[in-house]
């Protein structure tokens, strides 16, 4: 015969696992539900923009290039290795140029990390890369304080009274680009950049997911730099 402590001792493990595996459903369906919406929210950005999200080969045609005129290309920055692009860059960098040479825009804004140029400057390789494709060094403009993609829009559009533009980045953050450059009123058509080769990682798009769903809050509200 089981004495009354064994079977309270029982009674107390079963209330608890039970009470452990209904904590972890409701963390679980939380967890499925704010998913959810974060999916919704990468489809709005997404789907906002793709009918003016074009590759090079498709912006070339004059049919597309040669039927707005813009006030600038607008590049985005990322990694660069010692005094170079990062092949990302440079091929953001490469189809900005060719962007530019189709006389769709008036002049390229660079716009990266370029606060602190003695410990870490995107800025000046991109301007050189720039320069080296053929694009005349006064027809670049520099931004140092695009950190992130919403501060390059808002900047594009408060510092540099940017109106409409061709934004060329990376194939998985133009959409994004698009969509905080038209928070701010440019109009504005994206280009996917070239890929010579260079692999995009997970965590790229896993960092891009996310982001979308910041930049949807930050359009609303609209911080400050």
């Amino acid at each position: 015969m089981k004495s009354p402590k064994n079977q309270n001792n029982k009674t107390v493990k079963k209330t608890t696992g039970r009470k452990i595996f209904e904590l972890f459903v409701v963390i679980a369906l939380i967890c499925l539900a704010v998913f959810f919406v974060m999916l919704c929210m990468n489809a709005h950005v997404v789907n906002s923009t793709k009918a003016d999200l074009y590759t090079w080969e498709e912006f070339e045609e004059p049919s597309v290039s040669g039927t707005t005129h813009y006030e600038a290309v607008i590049v985005l920055g990322c990694a660069v290795w010692g005094d170079y692009p990062s092949p990302m860059l440079a091929d953001r960098l490469r189809t900005a140029a060719l962007v530019y040479k189709t006389g769709c825009a008036d002049y390229v804004l660079v716009s990266g990390d370029g606060k602190d140029p003695e410990k870490y400057d995107e800025i000046v390789p991109m301007r050189d890369f720039l320069i080296s494709e053929g694009v005349p060094a006064d027809a670049i403009k520099c931004d140092p304080l695009g950190l992130s993609t919403y501060d390059t829009m808002l900047r594009a559009e408060r510092e540099f009274d940017i109106s409409s533009a061709v934004v060329v980045t990376t194939g998985f953050h133009v959409a994004r680009s698009v969509y905080d450059s038209r928070a701010f009123g440019i109009e504005s058509v994206g280009v996917e950049a070239i890929n010579t080769g260079y692999e995009i990682k997970p965590y790229n798009y896993c960092r891009e997911f996310v982001a979308r769903c910041k930049d949807i809050f930050y359009a609303l509200i609209k911080p400050g730099y």
